[in-house]
């Protein structure tokens, strides 16, 4: 994390065990509804043997697996980094959005609880990834305004407003100050 503007990565605060751990829950969930209703339709005594029992026996169970494949990768590529004058928010799912520091520099960077000022709390994903514990992607704002989230820790949450764009940023940085540093410059 030396030169931080050559394309370094800003740490989130925060941890993903607690959102992999209810993605565990949530698939799970779902994989034993499925074994169970293909089970009991098999044996059940008046309906008939269908061929294609088989075919759903394994099909259901990868869509779960691959729908739980995509989500845990959304969940490790998501992150912030600075590259070439830009703040880089990938939120795990499609192109990384890219806001020139310049644009942010001007309103600067603010710390806020989300409980404490819910007016900034996402209300509605638009695109992107959420689980208890984290939230990553495209969102609309209580209080309207759209806003590119990656959210682990909403206790101490870095704000930010692009003027290029009209774009909120909701980060959670583990160090703030290396991002305020950098607008301050």
């Amino acid at each position: 994390m030396n030169d931080i503007d050559g394309g370094k990565s800003l740490a989130l605060a925060g941890s993903l065990g607690n959102p992999l751990r209810w993605l565990a829950v949530l698939m799970v969930i779902p994989l034993l509804g499925v074994i169970v209703a293909l089970t009991v339709v098999s044996t059940h005594a008046a309906a008939p043997k269908a061929s294609f029992m088989p075919l759903a026996m394994l099909l259901a169970p990868a869509i779960i697996l691959i729908t739980t494949m995509v989500v845990i990768r959304s969940l490790r590529r998501a992150g912030v980094s600075v590259d070439q004058g830009e703040l880089v928010v990938n939120i795990g799912l499609g192109r990384a959005k890219r806001v020139r520091l310049s644009s942010l520099h001007a309103r600067g960077l603010q710390t806020v609880d989300l409980n404490e000022r819910k007016e900034l709390k996402p209300l509605i994903r638009t695109w992107g990834t959420s689980l208890p514990g984290f939230s990553a992607g495209w969102f609309r704002l209580r209080n309207g305004e759209k806003a590119v989230c990656v959210l682990l820790d909403r206790h101490r949450v870095s704000y930010l407003r692009s003027d290029e764009d009209n774009l909120s940023l909701l980060l959670s940085l583990a160090e703030p100050e290396k991002l305020r540093a950098l607008l301050e410059r």
